[in-house]
């Protein structure tokens, strides 16, 4: 598999930026992989420092709010997978703030984008999150139980999230709640907050699988007072800003499996060319060059599936079921490519002094992130 054949031509931006990310993932994550993981709960944010310095970090924002610009998705999944080749963790780390951007470019007005995107830009970016799981709400969204009760001159929220992601490190989130209890996916609504508001606290790191790149907390809201205008669109909107966001998502996602599991196949490929076993090189043992065979093709068909749906995306497609269809067929295959690549090493692939077995950690996130395979494979039934 040689990722530097182009799926189709790019311009000369997209080439450059795709360059640059290489470069910087093999450079700067890579080496880093195992400190991190070691870590635990300390995101390292020494890298996405370095990676704003060069524009990794605000690449995929808007120019007019002083972004890179490359706000199609096609770019968005050529750059992250790349970056999750170097690390899953770091590398979805490092692209973090498009998440939070998504429902803001979908739902925002003018000044919100203004005031809310342009921090997350340039040479010294603020952090950011976006808080919508709950202990009995992950991919079932519209059952979140955090309220929204309108106040004198705003809202004030109450309730607690989980497992979310950049949770007390972040300076801004977007937050999702209940302004209408009595209604499941139409009583959702988004809100603007910022890190310090009076009433909004955090719980301890949480002691993660893999991907500890990126820390998750939990966060407590207790009368936490949010002005109007920091509501994203009307009352109601939220779960139509957070679908939305999704069908993005879910194809970035798959980038990120995809980059992991290229990692996992490439690695499994070099030890088979070298090791020997039987007075020949494993990869010549029909076992071994079968299962590297099987990955290279479920690899390949699932990168060129998340193509074709942010292409689509790009061109103003409903890509709803697609954008499900990449995300579970480019999970699964990370999850086997690295079950690959720790199989192929046998013994040696079982012990921490490779990283296979950690990528075989951090590819099990991409199975549940953003909606679980099962809401997944739910998501597709019910558009076929």
């Amino acid at each position: 598999m040689n990722t530097s054949i182009e799926p189709w031509p790019l311009t000369d931006e997209q080439r450059a930026i795709v360059e640059l990310c290489r470069e910087f993932a093999a450079n700067e994550i890579r080496p880093r992989g195992r400190e991190v993981d070691e870590a635990d709960i300390v995101s390292p944010v020494d890298i996405f420092q370095a990676a704003a310095k060069v524009g990794i970090t605000d690449f995929m924002l808007p120019e007019e709010y002083g972004g890179g610009g490359f706000t199609d998705v096609v770019t968005q999944c050529l750059v992250q997978e790349q970056m999750c080749w170097g690390d899953p963790g770091i590398g979805n780390f490092v692209c973090s703030n498009g998440f939070f951007a998504d429902p803001l470019l979908e739902l925002g007005t003018e000044e919100q984008k203004e005031t809310w995107l342009r921090p997350l830009t340039g040479p010294t970016p603020l952090y950011t999150a976006l808080a919508t799981t709950e202990p009995g709400a992950g991919s079932d969204a519209a059952s979140i139980t955090t309220t929204a009760v309108r106040a004198d001159g705003g809202y004030v929220l109450n309730g607690q999230k989980a497992w979310i992601s950049n949770a007390g490190l972040a300076d801004q989130y977007v937050v999702f709640a209940k302004t209408d209890s009595s209604l499941r996916s139409s009583g959702v609504t988004a809100f603007l907050v910022r890190k310090g508001a009076e009433g909004m606290t955090f719980g301890e790191p949480m002691r993660k699988m893999g991907q500890r790149a990126i820390v998750c907390r939990e966060i407590f809201f207790h009368d936490v007072f949010v002005p109007e205008a920091d509501r994203l669109g009307d009352e109601g909107q939220g779960f139509h800003g957070l679908m939305k966001t999704f069908d993005v998502s879910r194809i970035v996602l798959a980038a990120a499996a995809t980059g992991a599991a290229r990692a996992a196949y490439e690695y499994a490929l070099q030890y088979a060319r070298e090791r020997t076993q039987f007075g020949k090189p494993i990869i010549e043992h029909q076992a071994v060059a079968f299962r590297l065979a099987d990955m290279a093709t479920r690899i390949e068909s699932g990168w060129l599936l998340t193509l074709h749906a942010a292409r689509l995306l790009d061109a103003g497609a409903d890509t709803t079921k697609l954008a499900a269809m990449a995300k579970l067929q480019a999970s699964e295959t990370a999850m086997a490519a690295t079950w690959g690549a720790v199989q192929t090493l046998g013994g040696w692939g079982y012990s921490r002094e490779y990283p296979v077995e950690q990528w075989m950690r951090d590819a099990k996130l991409e199975e549940i992130e953003e909606g679980t395979s099962d809401i997944m494979r739910l998501v597709i039934s019910r558009r076929l």
